[in-house]
C-alpha cells in the first residue's frame, strides 16, 4: 500500500512539478557551469526529483561527487512523456520492447531504459568527476559502494 501511495504522489508531482527558487539556486551553486547546463536541460519533473534526492542526501553528507550525481542522475532521460513513464513503472518489459534509438516516443522509451548510461556519458563530457560518472552509470568501485547505496536509497525515497 505504501508503494502505491508513493507512486500516486509521484504521478501528481510529474504532472505539475513545482520548483523552489532556493533549491534551484542551491543546484546552481553546487554545479559547475557545464554541469548546470545538463541540469537545467532536464524536464522540470526530473529537476524536481533530482533536487528531492539531493536534499535528502544533504542531511547526511556534503560529498560533492555524490551530490552532483544526485542532481544529474536522470539527465540522460531528456523528454519522456508521462504515459511512457507510467508504462515503465507498470511494465518495464513492455517499455523495453517499444524502445528504439532515435526520435519520437520510441526514442523516449530508449532513453528511459538506458538513461543511466546515456547520462553517464553526458556527465563525463560535462567534466564531472570519474566518481560522479560511475555513480550515474550505476557501476562503482568497491570503495564507492556506500555512496551508491546512499544515492539509491534517496532516489527510492523521493
Amino acid at each position: 500500500m505504501r508503494r502505491a501511495a508513493y507512486r500516486y504522489r509521484q504521478s501528481l508531482h510529474a504532472l505539475r512539478p513545482r520548483l523552489d527558487a532556493g533549491h534551484l539556486e542551491f543546484a546552481r551553486q553546487t554545479l559547475s557551469e557545464a554541469e548546470a547546463v545538463l541540469f537545467f536541460a532536464m524536464e522540470r519533473r526530473d529537476q524536481r526529483h533530482a533536487l528531492e534526492v539531493t536534499l535528502r542526501l544533504c542531511r547526511g553528507t556534503d560529498d560533492r561527487s555524490l551530490l552532483v550525481a544526485a542532481l544529474l542522475h536522470d539527465c540522460g532521460k531528456a523528454s519522456v512523456p508521462v504515459w511512457l513513464r507510467v508504462l515503465n513503472v507498470v511494465s518495464p518489459i513492455a517499455t523495453g520492447r517499444l524502445a528504439a534509438d532515435g526520435r519520437g516516443w520510441r526514442g523516449a522509451a530508449y532513453r528511459l531504459r538506458h538513461h543511466m548510461e546515456l547520462g553517464a556519458v553526458m556527465a563525463g563530457e560535462a567534466g564531472c568527476s570519474a566518481t560522479t560518472v560511475r555513480l550515474i552509470r550505476g557501476r562503482v568501485e568497491p570503495d564507492e559502494a556506500w555512496r551508491y547505496e546512499l544515492l539509491l536509497a534517496a532516489d527510492d525515497a523521493s
